[in-house]
């Protein structure tokens, strides 16, 4: 079951986009500023309708809702009735107790559930953190809270997208502490979103209390001379854009057959001149190492890894992400490169050794806000 708890302070606090656009009164077809509208809302406690409209979306895709506050059952059923959103929830767990609340979460959460809490009830803050419950940090309180919070929530529509992107997470999380996997790889082309969806998934290992570590395989590039080798560009960086025998004779033999590792690692600098980029790899039995990069289900890499994950993007949309980067003043325009060597590069992986087939999961990662499973 798909279980989303939310506190009372959802439902009476008003984002700064929520009251930005009830400040926005269209009169005559011209849009002006009018506080009288904030005023309005402020006087007739009315809940936010983006709220609403989440609370509808989130009940349709199948998410349970429910209530947790440490105010009395009778005050959280008045309030939610003021709202008129009474239908939406099917349990209320009230408590001014952490450690009591912690214990019917606790009883009320079977083996494969997933539970998230929306808000910034610091009993129930308290409470997530010892069911190791991932908090979405929404509400007048979210500066105090946000230190104990997996993530937050500046406006209403945010809370969906949030509670989507710690689903998806969970489900790999989970597949990766049930079957003991030592080694994940997240594969997808230049900018698919791999950086930050594995900061995410360490995050919320780190809350379950599971060692993991992330290695870039970008670290192991080969210098350009290497990468250019051959009279076509885009199958010299195919065959040569990364030293995998170096990542495989220094780091995952001796994992693999130590099943743990403590191990400095010197690699190539952005220069292509010298190793003196260090990297420190510490894990223990029980740790989960995690590959990023691309092109790399397929011989040399491919056998190494216990649980595969493909981020799937389009390359159009690829190409935008790449465009925001900052260009150098000098030397070659990253945009042009990477749609003139790189993208021709990983079509040709695609098209030889398609990264979806097999693969655990595909994560669908056009809206970098909300990432996807793809069935």
């Amino acid at each position: 079951m798909k279980r989303i708890y939310f506190d009372l302070g959802v439902f009476t606090y008003w984002s700064e986009d929520s009251l930005d656009n009830r400040r926005l009164i269209s009169k005559s077809g011209i849009i002006i500023s009018d506080e009288s509208a904030v005023n309005e809302v402020k006087e007739h406690e009315e809940v936010d309708q983006d709220i609403v409209e989440i609370l509808q979306s989130l009940h349709e895709q199948g998410f349970n809702l429910n209530i947790c506050d440490s105010a009395s059952v009778d005050e959280i059923k008045q309030v939610i009735k003021h709202y008129e959103i009474s239908g939406y929830f099917d349990q209320i767990v009230s408590t001014t107790k952490v450690s009591a609340m912690a214990k019917t979460l606790t009883k009320l959460r079977a083996k494969d559930d997933f539970f998230i809490f929306v808000g910034t009830n610091e009993v129930c803050v308290d409470a997530m953190a010892m069911c190791q419950i991932p908090v979405v940090a929404y509400g007048e309180k979210m500066p105090e809270i946000l230190p104990k919070a997996f993530c937050k929530a500046t406006y209403p529509l945010e809370i969906e997208d949030q509670v989507l992107t710690c689903h998806v997470i969970h489900s790999l999380a989970k597949k990766a502490i049930e079957t003991k996997a030592k080694i994940m790889g997240i594969d997808g082309i230049d900018f698919a979103g791999k950086k930050v969806f594995a900061s995410k998934l360490g995050q919320y290992l780190e809350m379950l209390g599971k060692e993991y570590q992330i290695v870039h395989l970008e670290d192991y590039h080969r210098a350009v001379e290497e990468s250019y080798k051959g009279e076509d560009p885009v199958e010299a960086f195919y065959f040569n854009g990364f030293n995998n025998d170096k990542l495989i004779d220094e780091v995952l033999n001796p994992y693999k057959k130590n099943g743990s590792i403590d191990k400095i690692v010197y690699c190539l600098d952005n220069s292509g001149e010298a190793f003196v980029n260090e990297r420190h790899y510490q894990l223990s039995q029980d740790g989960l190492m995690i590959i990023i990069g691309c092109m790399m289900y397929r011989e040399p890499l491919i056998r190494f890894f216990d649980m595969t994950v493909f981020m799937k993007v389009d390359y159009r949309e690829s190409e935008h992400r790449a465009s925001l980067v900052e260009a150098p003043i000098y030397g070659i325009d990253p945009v042009e490169l990477y749609r003139t060597k790189n993208i021709p590069a990983q079509k040709m992986y695609v098209q030889r050794h398609d990264p979806y087939e097999n693969r655990d999961f595909v994560v669908d990662n056009s809206n970098f806000h909300r990432p996807l499973l793809v069935e």
